[in-house]
């Protein structure tokens, strides 16, 4: 934090004065955790030979244990988390990110809203591009997706990939929805070409 470091990567342990600090610059830094990696670690990685015991003894679950702690006060505190981190282990392969909105939701306290504008909203300031990302709005890069759910209500909904009806970067789609015709017209599938802009 004194050397302007932007985003702290795990930050699993930390102590008043570290979290008096972020607090006081909250809006200078983010912190992302690499919850799933530490949850999955701890809990779901026994195929892979690290069985609970394992990660017991090698000081995982007592890293789990600080880091929720570490993060449900940072939530308290109003300091900016963020998703994602550490994916492409077996244990948390690519295409898993929101997982960490789940975890968030389940042990950190944050609300479904809270979760997707960590995943959202922040990006944009966190990459120094807050005017071009984080809104759906005249003028921004146009990075929506497209989902059947309602991840307000239930935030796993992000995770089944077969809800995730369009992917869209920079108003242009990478997974088109299907287009859809008048009534008794079949759907025509739209191209990965389709561009929108707002």
């Amino acid at each position: 934090i004194t050397q302007g470091i932007e985003v702290i990567y795990h930050a699993s342990y930390t102590d008043t004065e570290a979290l008096d600090m972020l607090e006081a610059k909250k809006l200078e830094h983010f912190v992302a955790p690499g919850l799933a990696w530490l949850i999955n670690t701890c809990h779901h990685a026994s195929e892979w030979g690290l069985t609970p015991e394992v990660t017991k003894k090698m000081g995982y679950h007592r890293e789990l244990e600080a880091a929720l702690e570490s993060m449900r006060a940072m939530r308290r505190r109003g300091i900016r988390i963020l998703p994602g981190g550490d994916y492409g282990f077996a244990w948390t392969p690519h295409g898993t990110n929101a997982k960490d909105l789940e975890y968030f939701v389940k042990h950190v306290g944050m609300s479904t809203m809270e979760a997707l504008l960590s995943a959202t909203a922040w990006g944009g300031p966190m990459m120094r591009m807050g005017k071009e990302l984080g809104y759906i709005r005249e003028g921004c890069l146009a990075d929506i997706l497209l989902v059947d759910g309602d991840p307000l209500k239930d935030i796993t909904v992000l995770q089944d990939k077969a809800r995730i009806l369009a992917v869209m970067k920079d108003g242009e789609f990478h997974r088109a929805p299907p287009v859809r015709g008048g009534f008794g017209t079949p759907a025509a599938p739209a191209t990965r070409s389709t561009r929108w802009a707002a």
